[in-house]
């Protein structure tokens, strides 16, 4: 059988490996009420109208500005995550940043993982989440 380093050539544990998805979801839910805070601080209420557009375009904006500036995004940061090039561990270019951010608006990539852990926004993208720690 075949390890995680051995299919993607990145460590199976620590820095520089696939962040797993308890990583994922600790930097989804911290950029999930970054985004609910903007909304709310545009002056939208929940169960108003454009309340949720809101939202939704808060977060994509947030993970398209910081990953293409910073190359994670507050979440990630809290997590130990950042998103890089899978060739070479380099800063992805602002353009595979966007498809990756608009595959992402569709939600169903980021849920489908292939046997390394990469998710589909990711492979598509040429990128991958890793931990920072």
């Amino acid at each position: 059988m075949m390890s995680t380093a051995d299919v993607s050539g990145r460590p199976e544990s620590g820095a520089g490996s696939i962040a797993g998805i308890g990583t994922r979801l600790k930097a989804f839910i911290v950029d999930s009420l970054l985004s609910v805070a903007i909304a709310l601080l545009a002056g939208f209420k929940p169960g108003q109208a454009g309340y949720d557009v809101t939202v939704w375009a808060s977060f994509l904006g947030i993970e398209l500005l910081f990953v293409a500036v910073a190359g994670q995004t507050p979440g990630m940061r809290v997590a130990g995550a950042a998103v890089v090039r899978a060739s070479d561990s380099g800063r992805a270019k602002l353009r595979w940043v966007a498809v990756r951010t608009v595959l992402l608006a569709t939600v169903l990539p980021a849920l489908v993982v292939d046997v390394t852990g990469r998710a589909m926004h990711d492979r598509a993208a040429g990128t991958v989440m890793i931990r920072t720690r």
